[in-house]
């Protein structure tokens, strides 16, 4: 290459280098201080904010903080908890540093309005906001665990301070490796077990005792437990609010901790909520707890019916990752018991956490599901190799007892028992998803018009992009074949997926029919078992064959927009059976397939679907369906518009509406307070088979209620209606205080409920508003949930109105 060459190298790089060397040229430096005004005592971990981008950055561990800015005018905001905001305006230029230091005044209005006459009760109050305050500036983190839990025989006398190798008979494990995800704004918390195994004779290989959302965090006003789906709230000993509920201690810790670790005791002022007792320690001079050891008091203990859960402990440990102090081992500890045992069984669960990633741009808060666990197709797969390779296994300490309980045989017939009960409760929910079988309906029915139905129906695994469905039996009675083909899949990223079904179905009249069965929805299992026994069903029905296509548009997590062609003919069907077991006196002549006031009415319906769907609720799959009993607050949106277009070719021109609202608070201890509203209405051609507007709604998308529990699912209520259903939830804590042993130990949880609703028969589109001259209708209600663990029973008494009876009952699996 000659010298020229070189030369005109060098003169094309230095010009391509110049602009860069521009750009860099092009910020300046702002630093300083941020301090209490009142006290002169820097600050940790305050923000500095740009407004008006997300850039920023926080003060390091005595107040000092240093941020590169764009060269200008640009206006910053100095924020730190229970001080007042400071935004002051600067003018950077390029290449020189401005020095800043900032005097941030208390905000008397957003601190507490009493503040403790006693030290300790002051000191937590400091360290609870320096960490709220850290941890303002930790937007997400990703991280790996490895958990494995072992249950242990234990004598009568065995307690957690006395606990060693020799006091334990290791007899079950849990095995489980997984990836963590947590957002502060929203906040949100996932886990993806990507591996999963258990000793037959273990419960369940996933958690019992959860945190409901991120690790135990004892500064906040409201810890958020969940213990066998019991959702609870307890005030956190190291909060603002700890002085009112703990007597709090402290000392200097022993020499296991490093020097300058001081050691704080709590225990609870009164035995009437649930409430921690243990020790904290923190290191004084950096403000950041070190270590947590807590134990749940006797009001927590948690009763199932079948099994008891007392003496929860949770310990956990920190390790600092980068400016944050974030878990580094967390045990939870408690004693089992089954009902009909004496015997009691140890449980501890280690977590071994690693390979962080902090404010990582992988952690969209909206691929955050809300379903709190997740788990993969095939995480119960992994061959013993693959658990023989995990790194951080040896770092667990219940590993040395894995060997024992591997080798362990059971021979207590009480607790095999015990455990395939609890096995069955935790591990059906995870299963069903894999299921392969749409609906025990779909094999077998029975009901006035199809007689006996066998058929088969069969779904894809339950996936975030695309499900399929193919249904097919044979009705005896009326000697007819029926059928559906269904899916929709989400290809790649998109968000928009192809939605179709091809169907011929008998289905029950007055119901909306759109929504989607789990493998135990026992709707039709209850038709079936009336009609049996009585030779009656709590429903007409009516045949619908055709097809619908269109689009399935996804905003997120459990949001969704279906857009759906319909042409379908809808037939009115009779009775064909007159089969009872307990008699034959009916016929078909005597109870027709029909309602006397609104009959099915035949046609062809051709028109538009739409479905718009919106669920923020978070939950458990600890149960056949979803548990919301999660410490946090959460709402549901369900719309459903229909509409008939004759020009389309319809026999019927017509629209309908309805609109189902969902709101979930989280109140006093372990209680919930659920509000639910219900708009609907329809306009004169509405086919009567397809109103809303009777006592048969869908509003969540995996429970089939009904808005008024004393008024019979099919019977007419009118074009229109509003409602609105208040329920109050006790949870368990009610039951425990009776101070009737069995009923403390039933585990049954109890709520009210009061419903009120206006009615009209006047075929119109506007919704209906109180005071409308309408027909007005109200019950309120009792109902008792996890009755041997699986019941469910309501009972309602009408208050006021012309419908249905004056005492409604409802039995639920």
């Amino acid at each position: 290459m000659s010298c020229k060459s070189c030369f005109s190298g060098l003169i094309v790089f230095l010009f391509l280098l110049i602009p860069g060397m521009n750009v860099l040229a092009q910020s300046g430096t702002l630093s300083g201080f941020v301090y209490d005004a009142e006290t002169r005592e820097s600050l940790p971990y305050a923000n500095i904010i740009v407004e008006g981008t997300s850039k920023g950055t926080y003060t390091a561990s005595d107040g000092s903080y240093t941020i590169k800015l764009d060269t200008g005018t640009v206006r910053i905001r100095y924020r730190f908890i229970s001080f007042r905001d400071t935004v002051i305006q600067f003018h950077i230029q390029s290449g020189k540093e401005v020095q800043q230091d900032v005097y941030l005044r208390p905000d008397l209005t957003s601190m507490e309005v009493t503040v403790s006459a006693d030290r300790v009760a002051r000191k937590v109050q400091e360290l609870a906001r320096l960490r709220d305050q850290q941890n303002s500036n930790l937007n997400s983190y990703k991280a790996e665990v490895y958990k494995l839990a072992i249950l242990s025989n234990v004598n009568k006398g065995f307690n957690y301070e006395d606990a060693g190798e020799d006091d334990l008979e290791p007899i079950a494990f849990s095995e489980r490796k997984s990836e963590i995800r947590y957002t502060s704004d929203p906040e949100r918390y996932s886990e993806t077990l990507e591996a999963n195994r258990a000793s037959d004779n273990f419960f369940s290989e996933y958690d019992f005792f959860s945190t409901g959302g991120a690790p135990l965090n004892l500064n906040s006003d409201e810890v958020v437990l969940s213990i066998l789906s019991e959702g609870m709230s307890v005030v956190g000993p190291i909060s603002d609010k700890a002085g009112r509920f703990y007597e709090l201690y402290d000392e200097e810790a022993d020499s296991s901790w490093p020097e300058g670790t001081i050691e704080i005791y709590f225990e609870p002022k009164t035995d009437n909520r649930p409430l921690f007792e243990g020790q904290v320690w923190y290191d004084e001079e950096q403000s950041v707890i070190l270590g947590i050891d807590v134990t749940l008091n006797e009001y927590a203990e948690t009763n199932s019916g079948t099994f008891k859960i007392s003496d929860l402990r949770y310990q956990q440990s920190y390790k600092k990752v980068g400016d944050f102090w974030l878990p580094e081992k967390t045990e939870l500890s408690a004693m089992l018991q089954f009902i009909t045992s004496k015997d009691r069984i140890y449980y501890h669960d280690e977590w071994t956490w690693d390979n962080y990633e902090l404010n990582a741009r992988s952690v969209d808060p909206q691929q955050i599901e809300l379903n709190t666990t997740n788990i993969l197709q095939d995480a119960h797969k992994r061959q013993q190799a693959y658990w023989d390779t995990l790194l951080n296994r040896e770092q667990n300490d219940n590993a040395r007892l894995l060997g024992e309980a591997t080798e362990y045989e059971e021979d207590r017939a009480m607790v095999k028992v015990g455990m395939s009960a609890m096995r069955t409760f935790f591990r059906l929910p995870y299963q069903l998803e894999r299921f392969y079988m749409t609906n025990i309906s779909d094999i077998y029915h029975y009901n006035r018009v199809e007689g006996n139905y066998l058929g088969l129906g069969a779904r894809t695994p339950v996936h975030p992009d695309y499900e399929y469905r193919a249904i097919g039996g044979y009705g005896f009675g009326n000697q007819s074949w029926s059928y559906e083909l269904s899916g929709y899949h989400f290809f790649g990223n998109s968000f928009v997926a192809p939605e179709g079904s091809y169907h011929k179905q008998t289905l029950p009249q007055y119901q909306d029919y759109e929504y989607n069965r789990t493998p135990l929805d026992f709707f039709e299992a209850r038709q079936t078992m009336y009609a049996l026994t009585t030779g009656t069903s709590g429903n007409n029905y009516f045949e619908r064959e055709g097809y619908e296509a269109g689009l399935r548009f996804r905003f997120g997590t459990e949001s969704f927009l279906r857009t759906l062609y319909l042409d379908e003919t809808h037939r009115s069907l009779t009775a064909t059976s007159s089969f009872s077991l307990f008699g034959d006196g009916l016929t078909p002549e005597e109870f027709t397939n029909n309602d006397p006031i609104f009959p099915a009415q035949e046609g062809t319906i051709k028109g538009l679907y739409l479905h718009l769907h919106h669920d923020t609720r978070q939950y458990l799959r600890t149960q056949f369906l979803r548990d919301y009993n999660i410490r946090a607050f959460g709402w549901l949106t369900d719309a459903v518009l229909e509409k008939g277009i004759s020009s389309w070719g319809s026999d019927f021109d017509y629209n309908r509406y309805r609109v189902g609202l969902k709101f979930y608070w989280p109140v006093f201890s372990s209680h919930f307070f659920q509000t639910d509203i219900i708009v609907g209405a329809s306009d004169a051609g509405v086919p009567n088979q397809r109103l809303f507007t009777y006592n048969g709604y869908v509003l969540d998308d995996y429970v089939r209620y009904k808005p008024f529990n004393t008024i019979d699912y099919r019977e007419p209520l009118g074009n229109r209606i509003s409602q609105i259903k208040v329920r109050y939830k006790f949870g368990s804590s009610l039951t425990r205080s009776i101070p009737i042993n069995f009923i403390q130990k039933s585990g049954i949880k109890i709520s009210t409920v009061l419903t009120a609703g206006v009615i009209d028969q006047t075929s119109s589109l506007e919704p209906l508003l109180p005071y409308s001259g309408s027909k007005a209708q109200a019950e309120i209600g009792i109902a008792a949930s996890k009755i041997f663990g699986i019941l469910y029973a309501e009972v309602s008494k009408k208050l006021y109105g012309k419908y249905g009876n004056s005492i409604g009952f409802l039995i639920l699996f």
